[in-house]
């Protein structure tokens, strides 16, 4: 009698039939996993070096890992995107809002 096996990523079952090698139910589920363990091991390394920068007091590293908007120690580009400044698009927009409004009133003053 075959042993029953299931998914590694959504829990679905497994083809009776699959090879003893196959972790995963189909190509959607080996790409998730796949994405989950690299954000997972970029998380651990940016956690790595906020803890290293804290540690030496490095100033510069840790304003690379805050956001820029509410000074929040997040690990923006952690999940998403890896060149990410900003926690999230709240920030993002707020920011835009702040530049936006310094260049009309330098323009207004010239």
């Amino acid at each position: 009698m075959a042993r029953v096996r299931y998914c590694e990523n959504c829990g679905a079952r497994l083809p009776l039939k699959a090879s003893a090698r196959r972790r995963y139910c189909d190509d959607v589920c080996r790409s998730q996993a796949y994405r989950r363990r690299v954000a997972s091991d970029r998380i651990w390394t940016l956690g790595m070096m906020l803890a290293e920068a804290e540690h030496l007091g490095d100033r510069r590293m840790i304003r690379l890992l805050t956001c820029p908007e509410c000074g929040v120690i997040t690990f923006a580009g952690a999940i998403h995107r890896i060149d990410m400044r900003y926690c999230s698009g709240k920030c993002r927009s707020r920011a835009y809002r702040r530049r936006a409004a310094r260049r009309a009133r330098i323009a207004a003053a010239a």
